[in-house]
């Protein structure tokens, strides 16, 4: 069956208009494509850069953290010139240390002449742990004032005029960087004896990683001891946070984390009676106070630091550091202890002579005077007086008769057949012849 195909054909126009709007859908996809494309390299470029600006950070920072003890060991270790060539100019400059070079290694190579002067290291039973408070048990008043985010400039040197005005140490946890922008307010801190703890490198509250809580606290540690020569296993978390990975780092350091009892609350800058109030208004027997001496302006502290301290002292309260308020309250602790166990013993032995035991020793005791009761004592006699028979004489006297006997003595026969051997002889009274003891027998018969 055939059947008719339709007419198809089609104008010179309309193949236009196709040719036409293909073009156009074609160069509109161009179009899109290349804005892809140009975007795309946008995106890339500025990928690249982000990159490039972080590593020159990471660099820039590796450089400004490198001690400048680094770079007095360097030249102390640069070949001596002879008296002849002092004169002319050093042939080797000093090299300068590269972002790779592990700030550790400058510990470890500080010369002897640099050993520490001073290491405050907390009792074996802190290391490690967290303090929150201490409590002594003979409620004496005690008070450790503390200073956080120094050394800083001015505030710092008044802080430490009054305290040496009063004959007050104190515990001060720096930062590192600011600690490296002023050494000398540092060293001033150290030589007027007062306690420097370990405060992290830039007081930062991020969350860290392993690496970088090493960075914030090891770097601090290395600094401290590169500038004035003291080694600190005492820390303070930036803003008392315990959860973003500093504090734990710092515990597997064997650090004391020490936190505070009683806030100033000079952080928000009030006024210097306002920073008295928050101090005095609730105190404890012990107390470990916060104030600032860095990290801005601190010249409400510095006001209120006089009367903080005499009112504390018309209270009866004796200023220490840290660690001399961890040794009192390890004293108090191993006191107790040894009294405890002290009554322990003396209960144990006070328990070995209470009536209970006495009434149990008595029973023994008596069953060992029953032994040697009179009653036992005449059953004892009895017994001996039994064994003491078989050698009396008129045993005796019995046995030489059956030993007659025997040898056919017809004059040692009894005249009464049926009377028994012992009969017609003469006993001896008890009276006037005791029974001998067995043991003697023998030799008198």
């Amino acid at each position: 069956m055939n059947f008719p195909l339709p007419n198809l054909t089609f104008s010179s126009s309309y193949y236009a208009g196709c040719a036409t709007t293909i073009k156009g859908y074609m160069s509109v996809r161009k179009v899109k494509l290349a804005k892809r494309k140009r975007l795309v390299r946008q995106i890339l470029i500025l990928l690249s850069l982000v990159i490039s600006g972080f590593c020159l950070a990471i660099a820039l920072g590796g450089i400004a953290r490198q001690p400048a003890a680094q770079t007095l060991q360097a030249q102390n270790s640069a070949p001596q010139v002879s008296p002849a060539t002092k004169t002319a100019p050093k042939a080797a400059s000093t090299p300068i240390p590269t972002p790779q070079t592990p700030i550790a290694d400058a510990q470890s190579e500080v010369p002897a002449e640099e050993q520490p002067v001073k290491t405050f290291s907390p009792p074996t039973q802190y290391q490690g742990k967290l303090v929150k408070q201490v409590k002594l048990s003979n409620k004496e008043k005690v008070v450790a004032l503390t200073f956080d985010d120094g050394p800083w400039p001015n505030y710092t040197s008044q802080v430490l005029e009054i305290l040496k005005k009063n004959d007050i140490k104190a515990t001060f946890f720096w930062i590192g960087r600011m600690l490296k922008q002023h050494p000398e307010i540092a060293k001033q801190v150290v030589a007027e004896g007062h306690v420097v703890a370990n405060h992290t490198w830039s007081h930062s509250y991020r969350w860290m990683n392993k690496a970088a809580a090493a960075r914030e606290i090891d770097d601090t540690a290395d600094l401290i001891y590169q500038t004035t020569g003291v080694k600190s296993l005492y820390f303070r978390p930036p803003g008392g946070i315990l959860t973003n990975g500093v504090a734990d780092y710092a515990k597997k350091k064997n650090y004391a984390v020490i936190m505070w009892s009683n806030d100033s609350i000079d952080y928000r800058r009030s006024a210097a009676k306002r920073l008295v109030n928050n101090v005095m208004r609730r105190i404890n027997p012990t107390e470990i106070v916060l104030m600032h001496d860095g990290g801005g302006n601190r010249s409400e502290t510095v006001k209120a630091l006089p009367e903080i301290i005499s009112r504390f002292k018309k209270l009866g309260y004796k200023f220490v550091t840290i660690p001399e308020l961890l040794e009192m309250e390890l004293k108090q602790k191993e006191a107790a202890s040894k009294s405890k166990k002290k009554a322990v013993n003396t209960e144990e032995k006070d328990s070995n002579s209470s009536p209970v035991n006495r009434e149990a020793q008595g029973v023994k005791s008596e069953e060992k005077d029953s032994k040697s009761s009179p009653v036992n004592r005449e059953e004892q006699g009895v017994k001996s007086e039994e064994k003491d028979s078989n050698s009396s004489p008129i045993n005796s006297v019995e046995q030489g008769v059956k030993s007659e006997e025997k040898d056919s003595h017809p004059s040692y026969i009894s005249p009464d057949p049926e009377a028994s051997p012992a009969e017609g002889i003469q006993e001896i009274p008890d009276s006037q012849s005791p029974l001998p003891s067995p043991h003697s027998s023998t030799e008198q018969y």
